[in-house]
């Protein structure tokens, strides 16, 4: 990220409550009720699909690579950074797809890059703000694909790829909907026994919310609302080597049947998303929000990268309650463009003041060659008598013409405009340059 968007980083991060989804809540209409209650909230900061750049990204090598790599990696680190700081959530979930290549990558190759992911997403309070982390397609396979090497992999140095976290007065239900899917026994059994196991208990104590990496079906052409930047304005349902837009419509009427979530939570998609799935419950149909997450990385194909922010109330004198705002982070793609903008206008600035400076008056030979009339009377007829010139003083005073009074034309030197040109460059660069890499070290480094 560049040193310039830090400001506008702080910005997004605390105006983004403007751009909120309406509050979604648990049998309570709003939450001033909660404030004034004293009931506290617990913030759980939502991340999806950082996804950071490597060779399987764009398939680039060498250098490139390196740059593209060092300006995401800046982006990621300072956003998360900042989030920390700004919004001191109690608790962090990461939707799934670390890296852009996981499944693909060897062992010795993954902990290289998981090493690098680490680095970028630290944590500032490792003792006191918990970090739950779910697999996602480009770590582990998804369905009938699932790398099984890369799913034990991730059990061995991530954690597990299902958990069930109480938190605010909420059960949150972290789910390896990936492995769901698929058709060996050996792959899915454990998501499927923690399906059944919430399925089984017939009377839920505290709320559910369902994490899912890949959104859940829905009919095809539902408006996923007002914050969704992509074109179209809903999710498409498409399939692909190692991936899937959204779980199979079975698979979701199995979830919702079994869990009876109150709300679901997914990404995968790298754009928001929110609409409304049926719950059948003995009580009859009602419905659940489903949030999509934005990407956290401003090169994941989406404009305005985004987190969510979940606000969890526990259930005190007052129905336990949640609300979800989508907060957007800085776009950088518009600073390089503000960039590229910058840079032309000052060459051309530059220029125009080297041009005025490169450009010489050459009087026309015919104002520089005296007439056989002023010849006469210069010499007053004879060449043996001469006018003598004014004297300076005299001289001064009186108005002389400027040399465009006279015939003739501004010429421009050009080898003097290019070294005219050059030298201002680099005095621009020397004080520049130096001071971009110090802050580029800075935001690397801190």
């Amino acid at each position: 990220m560049s040193p310039a968007a830090t400001a506008t980083l702080a910005h997004f991060l605390i105006s983004s409550a403007g751009n909120a989804v309406q509050p979604s809540t648990s049998g309570a209409a709003a939450t001033p009720a909660y404030d004034e209650a004293g009931v506290a909230p617990v913030h759980v900061a939502l991340v999806a699909d950082p996804q950071i750049v490597d060779h399987y990204s764009y398939d680039q090598t060498g250098a490139l690579l390196r740059v593209v790599e060092f300006y995401t990696d800046i982006y990621l680190r300072k956003s998360y950074s900042v989030l920390q700081a700004i919004r001191q959530p109690e608790a962090i979930v990461f939707l799934g797809d670390m890296l852009d290549g996981g499944r693909e990558w060897g062992d010795e190759q993954w902990l290289e890059e998981y090493k690098r992911y680490k680095s970028i997403f630290r944590n500032r309070s490792p003792h006191t703000i918990p970090v739950y982390d779910m697999a996602g397609n480009h770590d582990i396979g998804i369905g009938n694909t699932v790398v099984r090497s890369a799913l034990d992999r991730y059990h061995k140095y991530v954690g597990p790829t299902n958990q069930v976290v109480d938190l605010g007065g909420h059960h949150l239900i972290l789910l390896d909907s990936l492995t769901l899917e698929s058709d060996t026994p050996a792959v899915s059994a454990a998501s499927r026994q923690l399906v059944e196991r919430l399925a089984s208990e017939t009377a839920a104590k505290k709320p559910r919310l369902l994490f899912s990496h890949v959104p859940l079906w829905r009919p095809d052409g539902t408006n996923c609302g007002p914050l969704r930047q992509s074109p179209g304005g809903s999710l498409l349902n498409r399939r692909g080597y190692q991936f899937r837009d959204q779980l199979f419509q079975n698979t979701t009427s199995y979830l919702l049947r079994s869990i009876q979530p109150t709300a679901i939570f997914s990404g995968d998609d790298h754009d928001t998303c929110t609409i409304t799935h049926p719950v059948p419950s003995k009580g009859g149909v009602r419905r659940a929000v489903e949030y999509t997450i934005g990407a956290f990385g401003w090169a994941s194909g989406v404009p305005i990268a985004s987190y969510g922010l979940l606000t969890l109330y526990p259930e005190i004198d007052l129905p336990a309650a949640h609300v979800v705002q989508n907060c957007y982070l800085p776009y950088q793609l518009g600073i390089y463009k503000v960039y590229a903008v910058s840079f032309v206008f000052s060459l051309l600035v530059v220029a125009a003041y080297c041009y005025r400076g490169s450009r010489s008056w050459y009087p026309a030979a015919a104002a520089c060659k005296p007439s056989d009339d002023d010849l006469a009377s210069e010499v007053g007829g004879g060449y043996g008598r001469l006018q003598l010139l004014p004297s300076p003083s005299s001289r001064a005073e009186e108005e002389l013409p400027l040399p465009a009074s006279l015939p003739g034309k501004w010429q421009l030197n050009r080898t003097g405009f290019i070294v005219r040109v050059l030298l201002a460059m680099r005095s621009i660069v020397v004080v520049a340059l130096p001071t971009y890499v110090a802050c580029l070290l800075y935001f690397y480094v801190i």
